[in-house]
C-alpha cells in the first residue's frame, strides 16, 4: 500500500467449555444478573497481513489478559523475523498508549492508532494536528512527535487517530482508506468463528484448547496459501472480454482442507491431494461482487452457544 506492507493487530473473545481445567488456567468468572453461574473465557489475539492474507503470529490468553501486551509479543516477533521495516501496524480502539506509541516510534515501526474520542490529544485536534508528547527525564525518555487525525465517515460521525507517519505523499484524506485497511482481521475472526467452528472445541482440557486454537491458525494459512495461488492462477487467464472479475471460492476451500488435513497428519493421505485441491479451487469460482456492505447488527448475549457436541457433527 503505497510503499508500505501494512498489518492489522486485533482481539477477540472465545467462547471455552466449562471444566476444572479451564477455569484453573484461563480463570473463573461470574456474571450478572446470575452470580451463580461460572464460565470461563479466553482472549484470542493475532498480527494479520491486511493485504496477503495470513496470519503471521497468534496467541491465546486468559481473558482478563491485556491486549496490548499481547500487541507487543506480536511486535516482537515482527522483528525476530526482520520484518518490520517500511510497515505500517494498524490498531483499533484501546490500544493506544504513551508507551505503545513510543515501542512502535523507538523500534522503527509507523503505527496507526484509533483514537478515543474521551482522550485530550482527540478533544484537541481538528483537521490534522500535530502535537508533542513531552519526554522524562527520570523514566530517560524524549519528546516525541505525534499526528492526530481528524477522519470524517460518510454518516458524520469523527474518528480520531494518532500516527507517526509524517510521510507527505500520505495525506490526511488517504489515512480513511489506511485505518479501513485493517476490516481484514474482523472478517477474519468471523472466518475462524464461523467457517472453522473455532469456538467449537472437541476437547475440555487447557491443552487440547490451546492446541485446537493453533491448528485452526495453521489450516486458515493454508486456506489462504492455495487461495492466493488459485486467485493467480484465474487472473492470468481470465479473457479481457469478461464482463466480471473472478475468485476462487474460500468456503469450498476450507471445506475441502477440513477434511483433507487431517489424512495428511494420519498419513491416510499424501501431499499431492494439496496440489489436487489447488486445481479443483481454480475451477471452483465465484463471482467477485464489488461495493458490498453490511451494517454491524449488534447481538445481545444468550449465555453459552457453543458446545463440544457441535464439532462432530460438522
Amino acid at each position: 500500500w503505497n510503499g508500505y506492507h501494512l498489518f492489522a493487530v486485533d482481539g477477540s473473545r472465545i467462547e471455552l467449555p466449562n471444566s476444572q481445567s479451564t477455569f484453573d488456567f484461563f480463570g473463573e468468572m461470574s456474571s450478572f444478573p446470575d452470580p451463580d453461574r461460572r464460565y470461563t473465557m479466553a482472549l484470542a489475539s493475532i498480527i494479520y497481513d491486511v493485504l496477503d492474507d495470513y496470519i503471521v503470529h497468534a496467541s491465546i490468553h486468559k481473558f482478563l489478559s491485556s491486549e496490548r501486551a499481547a500487541a507487543l509479543e506480536h511486535l516482537k516477533v515482527l522483528e525476530d523475523m526482520g520484518i518490520h521495516t517500511d510497515s505500517i501496524i494498524i490498531f483499533d480502539r484501546g490500544y493506544y498508549s504513551e508507551d505503545m506509541f513510543r515501542y512502535c516510534v523507538e523500534h522503527g515501526y509507523f503505527c496507526v492508532l484509533r483514537l478515543k474520542e474521551c482522550l485530550n490529544l482527540s478533544k484537541k485536534c481538528s483537521g490534522d494536528t500535530i502535537s508533542v508528547l513531552p519526554g522524562s527525564k527520570k523514566e530517560g525518555t524524549s519528546d516525541l512527535s505525534i499526528r492526530v487525525i481528524e477522519v470524517v465517515l460518510d454518516d458524520g460521525s469523527r474518528e480520531y487517530l494518532a500516527t507517526n507517519l509524517f510521510d507527505p505523499a500520505i495525506t490526511k484524506d488517504m489515512f480513511k482508506e489506511l485505518y479501513f485497511q485493517r476490516w481484514p482481521v474482523e472478517l477474519k475472526y468471523k472466518e475462524l468463528k464461523s467457517r472453522f467452528a473455532m469456538e467449537e472445541f472437541s476437547g475440555a482440557t487447557a491443552t487440547s484448547i490451546i492446541q485446537e486454537f493453533y491448528i485452526n491458525m495453521l489450516l486458515s494459512n493454508l486456506v489462504s496459501l492455495i487461495k492466493n495461488d488459485a486467485d493467480e492462477e484465474i487472473d492470468i487467464t481470465s479473457k479481457s472480454s469478461n464482463k466480471f472479475r473472478y475468485q476462487a471460492n474460500r468456503a469450498f476451500i476450507i471445506g475441502r482442507i477440513k477434511i483433507i488435513f487431517p489424512k495428511i497428519l494420519c498419513d491416510l493421505s499424501e501431499l499431492p491431494v494439496i496440489e489436487k485441491l489447488y486445481k479443483e479451487a481454480v475451477r471452483c469460482r465465484s463471482q467477485i461482487l464489488p461495493g458490498r456492505s453490511f451494517p454491524r447488527k449488534k447481538l445481545k448475549s444468550k449465555g453459552r452457544s457453543h458446545f463440544r457436541n457441535k464439532k462432530a457433527a460438522l
